[in-house]
Formats: structure tokens, C-alpha cells, sequence
């Protein structure tokens, strides 16, 4: 990448809101000029703020995107250079909409080129980077706005999600995208949890408001499905996934039992009864905790998952069960 200076200087500022103006040209459909001129603008380090990240991202994806998402996919190369190279310079950047990006990336219209190859690449990076932290504030993208649950939670514990070590412990539970942790994500959450800090108090008091949390819209902010009913919106069940796993590492009486009840409220449907569940990925995730649960903990772990095999009428989740009762029922160290 070429080099303009600092962000500060008043000839970086110029080139960025040069690139802001373009962008919105070439969101409404302009010359090939603009485009040429923007793709120049993407490639220089302008020292872009976390505000106009946010503005480069919002025009792309969401209810209030300047591009229809059939748009997207036709200027995709055009549009996401510049904002990806804002979020990557900016100070914080808006996660739920970058991981939309990158799911829209995959998309056989867009084809396999090489250009295409390096974004993903760069979203792929940006999404494994643990946020910049800044005493006494939480990154805007844990405990986001896209569902009710994150402004619940900051709204209730703004006390504990200011304190020394929050912000950590929280973005890095928020890199956890799937339902099982690499060994690395494990032992990087128990240093995390070891903190002088109320990272434990934290981890229970954001669980407990998982099990109380109700199903409702969410913004999934993925092209053509706009909203779904679940617990948490994208970003906030990869941080809830990775607060039932940061559990497992605490010594104290309320985790089984914790981890049992958001397993069962995530597990079934309104209402507690029915196949579907208020959050398959949450409840997956917190069955497969369980299943973990070694020492003198296996005797409980099993007793809940009995009772969750009892209720939740989820095929595809009972079968996650069943396999979480063998383990916790298998021989110490077999």
C-alpha cells in the first residue's frame, strides 16, 4: 500500500472524504471513472476513523444499504475494497457487517479470481483480530445492537463490562465462530479468566441473561433474509458461545447448572415444547459443554443432559445430546 502520511494530516482527511464521496457514486451506479479512482483510494493508508468505517459499511449491508444485495453481488469488487481497507485501518470496526461480507464473498456469482480470493483473505484476517482495547470502554461490537440481548446486558452491567479485563475476555469469546474451541482458544480464555479483574461474575452474569433471554427478530443483516427470530443476532451467539466454553474453566458451584439451563431455553421452542429451537447454535454449543465436563462434575453434567434428552424434541439436537451423555458417561480418561 502507498503512504499519504499520517491519518491526521489534512491531506489524508481530504483523500478520505474524497473516497467517501466516490463511494456513494459508485453505490448510485457511476462511470467507470469513479470506480478507477476509488480502487486508487483503496489501496492508501488515509488513517480512516471508526465513524467512517461505519458509514463505508452501513451504505453495503443492513436495512439501510445504498445497494440492493443483487447490486452488491454485481459491484462487489467495485464497493468492498474501500470499506474493508477503512475497517482494517480504523480503531474498531463494525464485526456483524464485515462477517456478512465475507459469507456474501463466497457466493458462486462473484466467481473464484484472484482479487476476490485476497478479499476474502483480508476478511478472513480482520475477523480473527481481537479488538484494540481502551480502558473503561467496550468495543461497539460486543454486546452489539443488532438484537435485544446486547443492550440488555450493557444496559445491565455496565459496571462489570467496563472493569479491567471485560473487553478482552469478551473479544475473544467473540471469535469463536463454530461449536467446538481449538486447544489455543481454550488456553488463551483461562489466561483471560485468571485476570485481577470480575471476569467470573462477568462470564455467569451474561450467561444468566442468555437463559432469560427470549426469542425474538433479530437483524442477520445476510442479503435477501433480513431479519429471523433467535436469542442472539450473529455476532452475540459467537460471544455467548464463547462465555458457555470460558465457563468450563471456572471452579465454582452455578456452572453445570448454568450451562444445563441455557442448553434447555436455547434448545426448545416458545413456549418449551415443540422441534424447533429458540437458538440451535447456543444450544449445540452449550450441550457439547456439558458432554466436556470432566472430574466431579461428570455426575451432574450427566443428570442435565438426561433431563434435555427428556424434553428437546430437535432431532438434530438430540442426536448432540445422546453423543454429550456417552462422553460424560465413558470411563475417567478413556
Amino acid at each position: 500500500m502507498g503512504n499519504t502520511g499520517p491519518g491526521s494530516a489534512p491531506d489524508a482527511r481530504k483523500r478520505r472524504e474524497t473516497a467517501l464521496a466516490l463511494h456513494l457514486r459508485v453505490c448510485r451506479g457511476a462511470e467507470h471513472e469513479a470506480v478507477a479512482a476509488l480502487a486508487e483510494l483503496s489501496g492508501r493508508e488515509l488513517g480512516w476513523t471508526t465513524a467512517e468505517s461505519d458509514v463505508l459499511l452501513a451504505r453495503l449491508v443492513g436495512k439501510d444499504a445504498l445497494v440492493a444485495p443483487h447490486e452488491l453481488q454485481g459491484a462487489f469488487l467495485a464497493l468492498v475494497p474501500v470499506a474493508l481497507a477503512a475497517a482494517e485501518q480504523a480503531e474498531e470496526f463494525d464485526r456483524a457487517r464485515v462477517g456478512s461480507l465475507r459469507r456474501s464473498a463466497d457466493s458462486p456469482s462473484l466467481g473464484r479470481g484472484d482479487e476476490l480470493a485476497a478479499l476474502r483473505d483480508r476478511m478472513d484476517a480482520l475477523l480473527r483480530r481481537e479488538p484494540a482495547i481502551v480502558p473503561g470502554r467496550l468495543p461497539h461490537h460486543l454486546l452489539d445492537g443488532l438484537d435485544a440481548y446486547g443492550p440488555a446486558m450493557r444496559a445491565a452491567h455496565g459496571d462489570l463490562l467496563t472493569g479491567p479485563g471485560a473487553a478482552l475476555l469478551l473479544g475473544h469469546c467473540a471469535l469463536l465462530d463454530r461449536t467446538r474451541p481449538t486447544r489455543a482458544w481454550r488456553r488463551r480464555a483461562a489466561a483471560l479468566l485468571a485476570g485481577a479483574g470480575r471476569e467470573e461474575e462477568l462470564v455467569r452474569r451474561l450467561l444468566e441473561g442468555v437463559a432469560a433471554q427470549p426469542e425474538h427478530r433479530v437483524s442477520d443483516l445476510a442479503p435477501l433474509v433480513m431479519v429471523r427470530r433467535d436469542v442472539a443476532g450473529d455476532t452475540n451467539t459467537s460471544l455467548a458461545r464463547g462465555l458457555l466454553w470460558s465457563a468450563l474453566d471456572i471452579d465454582a458451584d452455578w456452572v453445570v447448572p448454568l450451562v444445563g439451563a441455557v442448553a434447555l431455553h436455547a434448545g426448545t421452542g416458545a413456549g418449551g415444547s415443540g422441534t424447533a429451537c429458540r437458538s440451535r447454535p447456543l444450544a449445540t454449543a452449550a450441550v457439547a459443554v456439558l458432554g466436556a465436563c470432566e472430574g466431579g462434575r461428570r455426575e451432574e453434567a450427566a443428570r442435565r443432559l438426561g433431563r434435555l434428552a427428556g424434553t428437546v424434541r430437535n432431532r438434530a439436537l438430540a442426536k448432540e445430546i445422546a453423543r454429550a451423555l456417552e462422553a460424560v458417561a465413558a470411563p475417567a480418561g478413556r
